[in-house]
């Protein structure tokens, strides 16, 4: 029984940031109608600069990941700038998923280049690294990323629907068109949502690389599992991607009690497929009528 629920603790931990993933995601694309899939690259980019970071200062872990989110913040916007919105005035969603995929192969080059092709990974956040809860063996890392998630979470839902910019952010989400006409900033909200979907990034990647190693061909992983929880929940769902992500690493710690991790991944993958054609639009998405 405690094997059993340490199984689910640990895959809740994972889920944790495969949601951290695609709520940036969902939060990218309800802005901008791009499906960014570079989006689980810079987790790992995040994390082996908080890595370095960490090397160089031996900052404290809280200011670590503040400044992480930071810096990640700044480049998200710089990506939409450069990359993401030339694009889209010139290409359609499938090109525009094109170019999120080169981006994802251009982060990965860069993380060759720079840190080579040797992993990385970091000392736990606090100074104990595991503690026994109700017989369970748990790492401290755990309640790091879970929190994470959770604060998350809360100042996202305080910002939209307690907040004028979350108000103004809802409006372009559900007609961009409509929105500018009422003299709505579109290109400033869509700025504030990629900045946001970096620092998720960034907290994603500082908190879970202490438990694991990350080097340049992690980021496909990342990217697939975040875009996979998106597209379970519903893209453009906040809550449909943290629920999307927790099931996806629910359902993979389960399978790897009984098969290898990439069989385990797979059979997750296969099982969440099949959720979609009983629910094409996700766990919390809205279905949308196509006229031909």
């Amino acid at each position: 029984m405690v094997d059993i629920a340490q199984t689910l603790i640990g895959g809740l931990v994972v889920g944790s940031v495969y949601a951290l993933i695609a709520l940036g995601m969902s939060l990218i694309y309800s802005m901008s109608r791009v499906i960014n899939l570079a989006q689980g690259a810079f987790v790992v980019l995040a994390a082996l600069t908080a890595v370095s970071i960490n090397k160089a200062l031996s900052i404290n872990p809280v200011l670590l990941m503040v400044s992480t989110a930071v810096i990640f913040a700044v480049v998200l916007a710089a990506i939409d700038q450069i990359v993401i919105r030339p694009g889209a005035k010139r290409a359609g969603p499938e090109r525009m998923l094109l170019i999120t995929v080169g981006l994802l192969q251009a982060v990965g080059g860069f993380l060759l280049i720079v840190w080579g092709n040797l992993p990385y990974t970091m000392a736990s956040f606090s100074p104990t690294t595991s503690v026994t809860v109700l017989g369970m063996r748990l790492s401290t890392q755990y309640f790091w990323i879970i929190g994470v998630l959770l604060l998350s979470v809360l100042a996202l839902w305080f910002l939209l629907q307690r907040t004028s910019l979350g108000l103004t952010m809802r409006a372009t989400a559900q007609d961009p068109g409509a929105a500018a006409l009422m003299g709505v900033n579109v290109d400033r909200v869509r700025l504030i949502a990629f900045s946001m979907a970096g620092a998720m990034a960034a907290l994603a990647g500082t908190t879970i690389v202490p438990l694991t190693f990350l080097q340049y061909d992690t980021v496909v992983p990342y990217a697939v599992n975040g875009f996979i929880a998106a597209v379970i929940g519903g893209l453009g769902s906040s809550s449909g991607a943290l629920a999307g992500g927790l099931l996806l690493g629910l359902l993979e710690g389960v399978f790897s009690r009984y098969a290898a991790a990439s069989t385990a991944q797979v059979l997750a993958i296969g099982l969440l497929i099949l959720l979609l054609l009983v629910r094409p639009a996700g766990l919390r998405g809205k279905a949308v009528e196509v006229r031909r």
